[in-house]
């Protein structure tokens, strides 16, 4: 697939009044609610949120603020809150758990976002992790003080593995989605094991949280097929009940990426209640910028990606957002990179989301 608008430097040899691009699937899906913490004593890790790497310390991640992603997932703040107080209550607990979940259900924090947008852009949302782990504690927190809206207040800590089942081919027909940034193709799955991860010492691997505020979080509602055909010409569009500011980036089959928005023609790329956005956006349109899906090599299914960032405050915007027409060979870091320039940001004040799209050969 590739990029051909205007303000892109590898393709403005080509432009020729459209952009060829492939465009991401996103079905919107409202945040889960609060997970309640598992009784003392526990069996069992049901309830709790899994980290995709494993933290050495555990009583660390006690008291953070967690962020409750447009697309279901998690994003846990590099460290507490100002003027957040803990105090931690260990308690002994060997028990046995196993677990399959969906990676993207999984959390990690800014270090490791990078190889979570990376998985999540190469094989889609439909990739599982497995642990077996031997737990030994569980560390419990008494919070005080402004810590956010929902904080971590239960850490499971124990050793064991985690591997990753990917999922490779795709296929099925088109489809559309409509919500809060979250969408999962139709997909022929040839799964292997890779990810694989072993610790030997006790470390973090779960948690839990707790609501402590009323305040809605900041959603962007998007519209957009999940599977394209070749040559398919498309719109995005956004929608949120709160105005917010967009960053979209763009990485595909070979894991390039591009800004999107902002662009030349859409240096603020805004949605507020009832003034839906569009990607492309009027200004573009009018620029002769379209967007069409392209595969990637003729006959063959490509897998591409979008990474989404909402920003409640145009300030935060100003500050964090990528230069217009910036693009970076490694497009999982490159994506990923804001998120850990986000630390010092409440994260109330910002969203993301990573959604990943099939474009399928006209024919099939």
């Amino acid at each position: 697939m590739r990029l051909l608008a205007a303000q892109s430097r590898r393709s403005l040899a080509t432009f020729l009044g459209s952009a060829a691009l492939a465009v991401a699937a996103c079905t919107p899906v409202v945040p889960p609610p609060a997970l309640e913490k598992p009784p003392a004593n526990t069996q069992s890790t049901d309830q709790a949120t899994l980290l995709l790497f494993p933290q050495a310390d555990g009583e660390s991640l006690l008291g953070r603020a967690v962020q409750i992603s447009e697309d279901g997932g998690f994003t846990i703040a590099d460290a507490r809150a100002p003027g957040c107080e803990v105090v931690t209550r260990s308690e002994k607990a060997a028990f046995h758990t196993s677990r399959k979940v969906d990676t993207h259900s999984m959390t990690s924090l800014a270090a490791g976002y990078s190889t979570f947008v990376a998985i999540q852009a190469k094989f889609g949302r439909t990739t599982k992790a497995e642990i077996d782990v031997d737990n030994t504690e569980i560390l419990h927190a008494d919070t005080r003080g402004a810590c956010g809206e929902n904080v971590i207040d239960t850490v499971f800590v124990g050793r064991g593995r985690r591997s990753i089942t990917q999922s490779a081919a795709a296929s099925g027909g088109a489809d559309v989605h409509v919500g809060l940034v979250n969408g999962s193709p139709k997909i022929d799955t040839e799964q292997s094991q890779a990810g694989g991860l072993e610790w030997k010492e006790d470390q973090a691997y779960g948690f839990t949280f707790t609501k402590n505020a009323k305040a809605e979080p900041l959603r962007v509602r998007v519209t957009i097929p999940s599977i394209l055909m070749d040559g398919q010409a498309l719109e995005v569009r956004f929608e949120s009940e709160k105005p917010a500011w967009l960053v979209v980036y763009y990485i595909d089959s070979t894991n390039h990426a591009d800004v999107l928005w902002p662009s030349n023609e859409e240096p603020e790329p805004y949605v507020a209640p009832n003034k839906p956005a569009t990607l492309p956006s009027a200004r573009e349109r009018a620029a002769k910028i379209a967007i069409k899906a392209a595969l990637a090599k003729p006959g063959v299914a490509s897998r591409e990606t979008l990474v989404v960032y909402a920003f409640a405050d145009k300030r935060d915007f100003d500050s964090m957002k990528p230069r217009t027409g910036a693009d970076s060979a490694d497009g999982a870091a490159f994506a990923a990179e804001l998120t850990k320039r986000l630390a010092g940001i409440p994260m109330s004040r910002w969203s993301n989301a990573v959604m990943g799209y099939v474009i399928q050969p006209k024919g099939t």
